[in-house]
């Protein structure tokens, strides 16, 4: 993990904290930073929301509120643990064998408004960025 970031190396050993396997803690490290472009957006800064998380209106969260029409979290723990009970919650398997597999899972729940090609290769390229030279 030569090239991850300082908050990237957080959020992947968080998600295993949280009980991802090696691997899905891989691919939602690389989903987050796709969708916070790289831990650098403002939704992430302003929120501590890795996922672009919108409030929930049924299940269960640990969001504190809202601003910008997403989620706010106290902490970046906090937004994992609550991604952990939107994956519990949507009943997604333990372990996916492809990027792409997860992320057609993701799209099957309407994770995501994105064109799903676009967003698997954004996910493959930090997921190669950080992952890639890992075994």
């Amino acid at each position: 993990m030569t090239t991850i970031n300082k908050i990237g190396k957080e959020v992947y050993y968080l998600l295993l904290e949280n009980g991802f396997s090696l691997y899905m803690a891989r691919f939602i490290t690389a989903q987050a930073a796709h969708e916070t472009g790289n831990f650098t957006s403002k939704i992430f800064e302003e929120n501590n929301n890795l996922f672009g998380m919108k409030l929930p209106a049924i299940r269960k969260t640990l969001a504190i509120g809202e601003n910008k029409g997403h989620a706010v979290y106290k902490s970046i723990q906090d937004c994992i643990k609550d991604f952990k009970l939107y994956f519990d919650s949507f009943k997604y398997i333990s372990s996916y064998s492809s990027i792409e597999l997860y992320v057609k899972a993701l799209k099957r729940n309407r994770y995501f408004e994105a064109d799903e090609e676009q967003y698997k290769k954004g996910c493959e390229h930090f997921y190669n960025l950080y992952f890639n030279n890992v075994s």
